[in-house]
């Protein structure tokens, strides 16, 4: 079962923090970042290698891009 981790920097919404959890589908991210104030950007890693870059609009809407995308969340 891969380790995953949510990684946000200190962006004025929040401070730098790391949040490992083990799953079997990197889906659960969204809900635990779901927590976090909208506006949040995150990467999402599992076991260490970058999967996505994940914020929570304040729309309510998620924006989900390639880790290495120019202009994506996080």
């Amino acid at each position: 079962m891969p380790t995953f981790t949510l990684r946000y920097d200190d962006d004025g919404l929040g401070l730098d923090k790391r949040v490992e959890f083990d799953g079997t589908n990197p889906a659960i991210a969204l809900n635990l970042a779901s927590g976090e104030a909208a506006g949040r950007r995150a990467v999402l890693l599992a076991d260490g290698k970058p999967l996505c870059r994940l914020g929570r609009e304040v729309d309510g809407f998620w924006i989900v891009a390639q880790p290495d995308c120019p202009g994506s969340p996080a």
